[in-house]
């Protein structure tokens, strides 16, 4: 199998990890465990080209690096926010031209890739202008496309998914297209059609750098090389991304861990999150708005009290003030009535996030508690409390506070 895909460095400040991977890196080295041959091509500076194949070492995987004069890096500060990449204005190198049988095709940085082959699967990895397969002469005998649900509306011109979708296997004689949805899984199209849709599977961690990666290699080895139907091959993929974002190790075998994952039953897509957490000083907003952000991301409705309600505005006339006090509360407890899970920030144990977090916990509202400075004696009726989670870790407590919302 030929992959070709970037070779970058990916840094996360929170939880800490600096690792040299990228998508074709971290792609080419999953299918390469589950024992297939392949060849990667991929952009790298030449002092560094004798360096990947030690650092990236697998029997089965053979590097084909290509020359360039710089290293891209992505910065996150979490595995839910926008990555910066350096440099910002990035060369562009020769293309890179590969053909063969079975391909797994990402889009770069630095260059671009044109392929031949017989299966082929793109994952153009690009938002907010999604690039066509087509565009540079690559061909397919069979073409599967990766897009989220971004970017099958940009590339397929239409707000309605069922439509871009038709645009996309139009135009690109896409034979299928995958249309990843974060917590709500993968709806897979077959000759412009909805086949079916792939469900996430639950773990107890959430590690979402490299995740899609993971899910286009692992479609790429059960539908191009196993042989797999579509939405089987996607299922597979699936199943490999929840090992991925638990282990954080790349492999695209199945094996009994994968087989064991429980699916995500997806009740209602529009139930609401309710935010708890002080914004009182610019660090505390700073999280509610990443908060805000991570879930408007994943397609999650939510209710955020700093947004809806305000801050408490201060009066002189005492009956003014407890008006002002009584209008706040009334607020947030009814937009905490209309929500089906509390995504609560504890660190602080701010009492009007521990007075929610009690409220919820009162009418069976399941809490996930976001807890990153933890004292023992502050988590003691939280720990002991029914349907309270506490997570350390912020993309892992938002995706279970969106299964949570959406199965409840």
């Amino acid at each position: 199998m030929i992959v070709a895909g970037g070779y970058y460095r990916e840094i996360c400040v929170s939880p800490q990890h600096d690792e040299l991977f990228g998508s074709g890196g971290r792609a080419a080295f999953a299918i390469a465990s589950a024992g297939t041959d392949v060849d990667w091509h991929y952009y790298c500076p030449e002092p560094q080209q004798q360096i990947v194949p030690v650092a990236l070492s697998n029997p089965h995987l053979r590097h084909h690096p290509h020359a360039s004069d710089i290293l891209v890096s992505f910065t996150y500060f979490h595995p839910l926010s926008e990555p910066e990449y350096r440099p910002s204005d990035l060369p562009k190198f020769d293309d890179i031209v590969v053909k063969g049988a079975s391909i797994l095709r990402f889009g770069f940085m630095e260059g671009d890739a044109i392929v031949h082959g017989d299966k082929v699967v793109f994952d153009p990895q690009s938002p907010k202008k999604p690039v066509s397969f087509k565009a540079n002469g690559s061909t397919a005998k069979s073409l599967a496309i990766v897009l989220n649900a971004q970017e099958v509306r940009v590339l397929g011109k239409d707000e309605d998914e069922s439509e871009a979708v038709r645009n996309i296997q139009q135009s690109e004689d896409a034979a299928v297209v995958l249309v990843k949805s974060g917590p709500q899984g993968c709806r897979v199209y077959v000759d412009g059609a909805l086949r079916g849709t792939v469900p996430p599977y639950r773990t107890d961690r959430v590690y979402k750098i490299g995740s899609g990666d993971i899910f286009s290699a692992a479609f790429a080895f059960h539908w191009g090389e196993q042989g797999m139907a579509p939405d089987q091959a996607a299922d597979a993929a699936s199943r490999c991304v929840a090992r991925y974002c638990s282990s954080r190790a790349p492999n695209v075998r199945l094996d009994d861990e994968t087989k064991g994952l429980e699916p995500i039953a997806v009740k209602d897509e529009k139930a609401k999150v309710y935010i708890a957490g002080p914004f009182f000083t610019m660090a505390e907003l700073w999280l509610v708005e990443q908060a805000c952000r991570s879930l408007n991301s994943l397609g999650v409705s939510f209710f955020s009290p700093y947004h809806e309600a305000g801050l408490l505005r201060d009066y002189t006339d005492d009956q003014v003030h407890q008006k002002e006090i009584e209008r706040v509360v009334e607020t947030d407890l009814k937009g905490l009535s209309e929500c089906k899970a509390v995504f609560a920030i504890l660190d602080g144990c701010d009492p009007g996030t521990v007075f929610e977090i009690g409220w919820a916990v009162r009418h069976n509202i399941p809490v996930i508690v976001l807890s990153q400075n933890p004292k023992p004696a502050d988590q003691t009726m939280i720990r002991g409390s029914k349907n309270c989670l506490i997570t350390d870790d912020f993309a892992s407590a938002i995706y279970r506070v969106a299964w949570a919302a959406w199965s409840a």
